[in-house]
C-alpha cells in the first residue's frame, strides 16, 4: 500500500506560528487569555498525530510562567496555522506523561512487552473527546494499545456514534 508522506513543520516554527496566532487574536476580549499570554512564554511543543487523518497532525504548545502551564496553543503541523488556544483555570505542570511512563503502565497492567516507541495520537473518541488530551499509542505484539494522560490503558478506542454518543 502506498502511504503519502506529509512534511511537518519543526517545533521552532510551531512556536513562531503560535506567537503570531496569539498576536492576531483579540485577546483583550478574554482577560484570562490576555493574562496568560502576557505573563508567559512558549514551552516545548508536543507533536500529536491524527488517527482519523493519517499523516496529519498538530502541535500543542504550552504557554507557561513560574506557576506552570497557563495556556495551550494548538498549531496545525502541516501549515503552521494556529487552530485554537485555551486558557487554563489553574496551572498544569506538564501536558503529557512521559513516554516511558506509558511503556511501564502497559507492561505492568497488561503483562506484555512493548515492541516499539509510544507516540502521541488523537481522534475524537470516548477515551479522549478533546484534542488537548492526546493519548499514547503503544505498540505491543498483538497490535496497539492506548494510554490516557491519567495512566489508564485502553485496548481500543471507542468512536462516537452518529449524534455524538
Amino acid at each position: 500500500m502506498y502511504e503519502r508522506r506529509v512534511l511537518l513543520i519543526d517545533p521552532a516554527t510551531a512556536i513562531v506560528e503560535a506567537k503570531k496566532g496569539l498576536d492576531r487574536l483579540h485577546i483583550e476580549d478574554n482577560p484570562d487569555l490576555a493574562s496568560a499570554r502576557a505573563a508567559g512564554h512558549a514551552g516545548e511543543p508536543v507533536l500529536v498525530m491524527r488517527l482519523d487523518s493519517p499523516g496529519q497532525g498538530y502541535y500543542l504548545i504550552p504557554w507557561q510562567d513560574e506557576r506552570g502551564i497557563m495556556l495551550i496553543v494548538q498549531v496545525n503541523a502541516q501549515n503552521g496555522m494556529m487552530t485554537s488556544a485555551s486558557a487554563l483555570s489553574s496551572p498544569m505542570q506538564s501536558l503529557t506523561i512521559p513516554p516511558e511512563d506509558a511503556r511501564r503502565v502497559v507492561s505492568d497492567q497488561l503483562g506484555v512487552s512493548v515492541t516499539g516507541e509510544p507516540r502521541l495520537v488523537w481522534e475524537a473518541c470516548r477515551e479522549s473527546a478533546s484534542p488537548y488530551q492526546p493519548l499514547y499509542q503503544v505498540p505491543v505484539a498483538d497490535g496497539d494499545v492506548f494510554v490516557s494522560m491519567d495512566g489508564s490503558v485502553h485496548l481500543s478506542l471507542t468512536h462516537f456514534m452518529k449524534g455524538g454518543r
